[in-house]
């Protein structure tokens, strides 16, 4: 390509780069760049809990940021779920970002930094989409609006909520852009399998379920295009694949640390299946309150699956545009290979067993077998519609770069992306970050002493434990925490308590119950937060400990830890097993 034209091309990237980043900020980041310190990308905490996964993923970053500066085993961190402590390697932990991102995380603090990778997920997605629209279509505008969509569109709108790790999506594109310059030969091998193993190894480091499910498309990817191929082009596709492994081994190498931990250490999601987990297919034209055009939650609701799994819409004009698209481009090949690779992305979405509006039909669907595959069965089968969202970009982007009848195919555009934009209006794109003042104020020292555990009420997802073990810059540990949907298997017997420490109710003998799970963790405090909804009374009187109201905390001191010391609230009476 001339000089020019290269500059050109580079300009209009570019330049593509920051209207993309710019839209993040308008449509996700208006609430949070108000105080992004404080205030945290996604949605609000709420009953069904959303905006408390973010929690985990800043503490995340924080931990990578104190493992690397403080020498501690970035993997199995024993500030949680003490004394046992939590394999890291099965949690959402987005390492990767986490460990490049550590200057800025010592410069912003954690919060900052969770608020700078989350708006830049939607830009960094539709940016790399756009690349590879252009590639594929070879005009700027119509990869613009294939960026657009991929970018931010339902999938991504979706993840948005509080799945940092699963909003992370732009090496998926480059990873497609790769491929399709190696088997061009615009690039060399070596350069091809370098490249291509960073971006598969990063992508290990930012979501291994997303690795995993990228593995398995780029397979059926290199299967359609085998199938669909003519002879002559075959041979070239059998080597871009055979490099590609070569990719994949050099990922893994890359990613072995991790492999480590994950294979050699117990894996606490291991009884976990979330093969059922699929789409529900009339989602794909009912809108939830991600989307501005969306019905009433109940509808919503009666899909299953809560908010941040209802990812499946895509709308009745972008569905009638894949269907004039499929009519108009019905001689190409590319087209029949998108075509039939969205048809198997949207297959394998649908999970295990076809759910219709709510109602299961007991129709058994291919994930039912693939979903038992190592790693596979770990996959939420939902979130495979992203491979369908990429594809779907690039159709866009090649129908809309065909010059006949160009202004009726922009005037279709436009009513897809009116369809699919996101509710920056309706919803609360930024929680507030609960900071109670003890965990600022000297008096923290006289109720909770360095190396201290502490078990921090609301228990786990339903609290804000995390943050306040940050904010306490890890002065104390946790007799619990959030970083994952299970819990280290010594924790597992205590399971309805955990749901009372939660603030639910419980019934039965409460004192003996509370006293095993505080001498099992080794609690020498419990801090709950003042106001925090729960039935704390009968959770917690029978343990004859007057709180002190301290700073937004009810503090209950246990003269020791697990409340056994002399002069401990569990020591006297009946011995605790």
């Amino acid at each position: 390509m001339p000089r020019g034209r290269v500059g050109a091309a580079t300009a209009q990237a570019l330049l593509a780069l920051a209207v993309y980043c710019g839209l993040s900020a308008l449509v996700f980041g208006w609430h949070a760049l108000g105080d992004p310190s404080r205030i945290v990308e996604g949605f609000g905490q709420s009953p069904p809990y959303y905006g408390h996964d973010q929690s985990a993923y800043v503490w995340s970053l924080q931990w990578a940021a104190r493992a690397l500066t403080h020498g501690h085993n970035l993997f199995l961190s024993r500030e949680i779920f003490a004394p046992f402590g939590y394999n890291l390697a099965w949690a959402a932990s987005v390492f990767g970002p986490g460990l490049l991102s550590i200057p800025l995380t010592l410069t912003l603090g954690a919060v900052g930094t969770y608020n700078v990778l989350a708006l830049a997920a939607p830009a960094g997605a539709a940016w790399t989409a756009y690349l590879l629209c252009r590639e594929l279509s070879g005009r700027g505008a119509p990869a613009f609006a294939g960026g657009l969509l991929f970018g931010f569109g339902t999938y991504e709108s979706v993840e948005m909520v509080n799945h940092l790790n699963l909003a992370l999506i732009a090496l998926l594109p480059l990873a497609a852009l790769l491929v399709l310059r190696r088997h061009s030969a615009r690039i060399s091998r070596r350069r091809f399998v370098l490249a291509l193993g960073l971006v598969l190894g990063l992508q290990f480091w930012t979501s291994t379920e997303v690795f995993a499910s990228m593995a398995l498309f780029g397979g059926i990817a290199f299967l359609v295009a085998l199938w669909l191929a003519p002879a002559r082009l075959r041979p070239g596709i059998w080597a871009c694949a055979l490099e590609t492994l070569g990719a994949l081994a050099l990922a893994l190498v890359l990613a072995a640390p991790y492999l480590y931990y994950a294979l050699h250490y117990p894996n606490p999601v291991s009884q976990i299946s979330t093969a059922n987990a699929g789409v529900d297919l009339a989602s794909l034209v009912i809108p939830t309150k991600v989307t501005w055009l969306h019905y009433s939650e109940g509808v919503a609701r009666g899909m299953g699956g809560n908010l941040t799994e209802q990812v499946g819409y895509l709308g009745g004009p972008l569905l009638v545009l894949l269907v004039a698209y499929a009519i108009e481009f019905r001689t190409s090949r590319l087209a029949r290979g998108l075509l039939t690779f969205i048809g198997v992305a949207a297959v394998m979405s649908l999970g295990a067993e076809l759910v219709l509006a709510g109602n299961a039909t007991a129709i058994s669907l291919p994930w039912w077998l693939i979903g038992k595959l190592p790693l596979l069965r770990f996959a939420t089968p939902d979130r495979f519609v992203v491979y369908a969202w990429l594809a779907l970009a690039v159709v866009v982007s090649c129908w809309l770069a065909r010059p006949a009848h160009a202004r009726l195919r922009w005037v279709a555009l436009a009513l897809v992306l009116v369809s699919l934009v996101p509710n920056f209006v309706g919803v609360p794109w930024g929680t507030r970050v609960d900071d109670p003042p003890l965990l600022h104020s000297p008096a923290l020292a006289r109720y909770v002493p360095p190396g201290s555990t502490v078990l921090a009420l609301p228990f786990g997802i339903a609290g804000n434990s995390m943050f306040w073990q940050l904010d306490a810059g890890f002065r104390f540990r946790l007799a619990g925490g959030y970083v994952s949907v299970s819990m280290p298997a010594q924790y597992q017997p205590y399971l309805r308590l955990v749901s009372a420490l939660q603030g639910n109710l419980i019934a039965g003998y409460v004192k003996q119950r509370v006293c095993r799970f505080l001498a099992l963790t080794g609690t020498s405090v419990i801090l709950r937060r003042e106001f925090a909804p729960g039935y704390w009374a009968q959770l917690l009187e029978p343990l004859g400990v007057r709180p002190q109201r301290v700073g937004g905390f009810a503090i209950y001191e246990l003269g020791g830890p697990g409340g056994l010391g002399p002069r401990g609230v569990c020591a006297a009476g009946r011995r605790v097993r």
